[in-house]
């Protein structure tokens, strides 16, 4: 299968698989007389799974051991629950982060809005940086 058929299958860019080449995730296939690269049903498999993993908030260092964890015989569960419970903590965190953004930007929007009302409006956001962060937390 070449490429531009394997990256439709996929859902991928053939610049996407020529990337997981690069970057060691997919090992490089065999090249036909023409040159072009010929690729069986373990290499969609593989960009199956890179592309599910990946999905999940896996970086290509992470999904790089994952493989390594993929291709050993045992494929212990372990070191996988591991990986998902700690990118399980990393989404929370970041949850977190996002809901206090919100909240900054919520009371940021609304010292806007008042002060939209007023004769001599002047953008509480444009001013001194502090003043802002009171205003936000009350």
């Amino acid at each position: 299968m070449q490429i531009g058929t394997i990256a439709k299958k996929i859902g991928l860019t053939a610049d996407a698989i020529r990337f997981y080449e690069r970057s060691s995730l997919l090992p490089s296939p065999p090249r036909s007389a023409g040159g072009f690269r010929q690729y069986g049903e373990g290499d969609v498999e593989t960009l199956g799974f890179i592309r599910n993993v990946q999905g999940l908030g896996f970086t290509l260092r992470e999904i790089k051991e994952l493989l390594g964890l993929r291709h050993t015989r045992l494929q212990p569960c372990a070191p996988v629950c591991r990986r998902l419970d700690q990118k399980l903590s990393q989404v929370r965190r970041k949850l977190h982060d996002l809901h206090k953004l919100e909240h900054e930007l919520r009371a940021a929007l609304g010292n806007c809005k008042k002060e939209l009302h007023k004769l001599s409006a002047r953008c509480p956001l444009l001013r001194k940086p502090n003043r802002f962060k009171q205003e936000s937390t009350n």
